[in-house]
């Protein structure tokens, strides 16, 4: 693993810590279904994945295998995209300028961490990941 891939980590792991440990991380009302939406989609994204071939850093696994099913079929970053919804409603319900800014940290590790991946990704499995990109969203579907 890169020094670059080790910070990232790090960082992301200890923004999780800082909201497990000084926020409430479930909110309430239509806020509680968004999260519970968001922690369906990332249990989803791993099933498909399928435990023990994902990282968590961005660097590809040698047993790695390329999936294209289930919401990555739309979305190529869908653990992502529920921890970002999941921590962003938390951010709502509780606004506090740190937690906004750790929040903020977050979503930038995980940005920066999607464009490492991609390239790691396009280096693993060439013209079928540059194809797939060209049908799929990074994120966001029909934004980003």
């Amino acid at each position: 693993m890169s020094m670059l891939s080790k910070v990232l980590v790090t960082v992301q792991f200890l923004c999780f810590f800082y909201f497990a440990i000084f926020t409430q991380v479930f909110v309430s009302g239509w806020g509680l279904l968004v999260q519970l939406f968001s922690a369906v989609l990332c249990i989803w994204a791993v099933i498909i994945m399928k435990p023990g071939k994902f990282n968590v850093q961005p660097e590809v696994k040698s047993n790695a295998s390329f999936v294209r099913k289930g919401p990555y079929r739309i979305i190529r970053n869908p653990m992502y995209l529920g921890l970002i919804l999941f921590f962003g409603l938390t951010v709502i319900y509780q606004p506090k300028v740190l937690h906004l800014l750790i929040y903020l940290v977050l979503c930038l590790v995980f940005v920066l961490k999607i464009f490492l991946e991609e390239k790691f990704l396009r280096e693993s499995f060439g013209k079928n990941y540059e194809k797939y990109k060209s049908k799929t969203f990074r994120l966001i579907p029909f934004l980003f």
